[in-house]
């Protein structure tokens, strides 16, 4: 959805710096007098958010001898188009001025605008401005810290905060789980006879494995209402949430922040904080959780895969069919278990971008097998088949399901304790990755593969 915006102008402060032969002190051949006032100018000026990728386009209608001067967060430009990117829901502005050969305009215009969703790979976490989100009606003091690399205890941290939002600054390494804390409490009280939800986005500059956050009593470490951690990559903000978790009894909130483990001059973003009680709905629709306890250990003996990965014991076979014409099998590669594909053509259906891989694993009819996988694309691709069967007989398979894609995001996929579907050996198995109804230029991988017995 786009959105366009009116715009609030007026005279506002001088802009504090210096274009070239731009401002009032530097032209030649002009008159100072001439100069514009930026407020004339409003109905020339458009903001319009495209709220289906987060980009704000910024216009000016071509004027004879005028000129745009925008504040693009601090970046400058004269262009009549501009754009910028904006991952976090919100309310946003920029400013411009307008020039002449006289100079730069008296006064400028704010463009106001609104960003509805943030953006993140996977669940975004529960409505951050929802009148239900008791973090934003807290009382909640400045953090503190307890930061020991190599459990000696150090200065401080660097922290910022921007509205609801921290980021820490953490300049030296640590390598043990409680040896980087962040404290911040709070006099949200918490009860036992209602559940709760909470959500958090996290972005760390570097790899963070096992970063904590623990929401717990201000005076009582051991009164939790939840503790829970997840695994950071550099730059890739992900979500850390719970939802219907039964309270506990708690008179004030403290939540805890562990970075511990990780490296020199790593910086923690933590924004869209929330902590609601479950029975005020704010209409966030949390996705299904994994319930699959099945482990998956691709280095395990028991993994009938591996050797087809170390092996390279596998052929292959393609049907690449744009709108049902077949075309060309796709690029192709396979590298120490990790195989990949680039779809160069767009699909629009189901079953019109196959990749097979035959080996010549056998399966026991009647017998549970579990299988696991880690598909990565670099588009978002909806309705991903994934079929293993028997290869002789394709009504004989073990499970085929369709999953969706995130663009750059591993997808783990998990089908535990199936059987063969028509109850008859098979004595060779093809893997079917399905993209059909991929974007032109996709590159997909399959890896990670895992395919062993249930253990009952």
């Amino acid at each position: 959805m786009n959105k366009t915006y009116k715009l609030f102008g007026g005279a506002m402060m001088l802009l504090g710096l210096t274009l070239g032969s731009c401002t009032p002190d530097s032209f030649e051949g002009g008159d100072i007098n001439g100069l514009l006032n930026a407020a004339d100018y409003e109905q020339y000026v458009h903001v319009n958010v495209n709220q289906e990728t987060n980009y704000a386009v910024f216009s000016f209608d071509e004027l004879p001898g005028v000129t745009p001067v925008w504040n693009i967060n601090g970046r400058y430009s004269s262009s009549l188009v501009d754009s910028s990117y904006y991952r976090k829901a919100g309310d946003y502005s920029i400013t411009m001025r307008v020039r002449n050969r006289n100079g730069m305009s008296d006064g400028e215009i704010t463009l106001p605008f609104h960003i509805d969703n943030t953006k993140i790979s996977g669940f975004g976490g529960f409505v951050e401005d929802s009148e239900f989100n008791l973090w934003r009606t807290a009382t909640v003091q400045d953090p503190t810290f307890y930061y020991a690399p190599g459990w000696v205890l150090t200065s401080d941290p660097v922290y910022n905060k921007n509205g609801f939002d921290y980021s820490v600054i953490l300049p030296t390494a640590t390598n043990e789980r409680w040896q980087a804390q962040m404290f911040v409490n709070t006099d949200i009280a918490l009860s036992s006879a209602k559940t709760y939800d909470f959500s958090v986005i996290l972005t760390s500059s570097a790899d963070l494995p096992k970063a904590l956050v623990k929401v717990c009593a201000d005076n009582d470490d051991n009164n939790v209402l939840f503790s829970q951690e997840m695994d950071l990559q550099g730059g890739e903000p992900k979500c850390l949430w719970v939802s219907n978790v039964p309270g506990v009894d708690i008179e004030r909130v403290k939540i805890v922040f562990d970075f511990g483990g990780n490296a020199n001059n790593t910086t923690v973003n933590l924004e869209s904080i929330v902590l609601k009680d479950h029975a005020n709905d704010d209409g966030t629709v949390v996705p299904e959780v994994d319930t699959d306890d099945t482990v998956y250990d691709y280095d395990a003996e028991t993994n009938l895969w591996k050797p087809v990965d170390e092996n390279n014991a596998f052929t292959t076979e393609f049907y690449y069919a744009p709108g049902w014409s077949a075309i060309a099998a796709p690029a192709f590669t396979a590298d120490n278990g990790t195989y990949q594909v680039v779809l160069t053509e767009a699909t629009s259906e189901q079953w019109q971008a196959q990749v097979k891989l035959h080996t010549d694993l056998s399966a026991e009819a009647n017998v549970k097998y579990d299988f696991s996988c880690t598909l990565h694309a670099s588009a978002a691709t909806k309705g991903v088949t994934v079929k293993l069967t028997d290869s002789s007989d394709d009504n004989n398979f073990f499970f085929a399901e369709r999953v969706d894609l995130d663009a750059d995001a591993d997808y783990v996929f998990k089908a535990p304790a199936n059987v063969l579907a028509e109850g008859v050996n098979a004595d060779k198995l093809t893997l079917v990755i399905d993209f059909g109804g991929n974007p032109a230029n996709l590159t997909a991988t399959v890896s990670k593969i895992v395919l062993q017995k249930t253990i009952e």
